[in-house]
């Protein structure tokens, strides 16, 4: 198995730059999924929430590099999805 690091460090080569939460990572989460996610988490995971995404941010990315977030029968994220969000992080999660 592929560490973490070294797949978001894969994944975020090549980032735009300025990659911010509510231009660009917020729009990636539907609204399916914010309503999934607050479901499931008893209301400690709201993915339109900076402060919510940035404390989980290892875990979501985890997951949707993975395929394994969202759940169906909401489509997996690209790959283009997946780098954006390791380019946030890569670039300290900015707002």
């Amino acid at each position: 198995m592929t560490d973490i690091r070294q797949q978001l460090a894969a994944d975020a080569a090549n980032c735009p730059p300025g990659v911010g939460f509510a231009k660009d990572i917020a729009p990636l989460f539907t609204d399916t999924d914010t309503e999934h996610m607050i479901s499931v988490t008893n209301g400690s995971l709201n993915l339109k929430k900076y402060d919510d995404v940035k404390i989980y941010a290892a875990q979501i990315y985890s997951r949707v590099s993975s395929g394994s977030m969202p759940p169906p029968p909401t489509p997996a994220w690209t790959q283009q999805m997946v780098q954006l969000f390791a380019c946030w992080m890569q670039q300290g999660c900015q707002p």
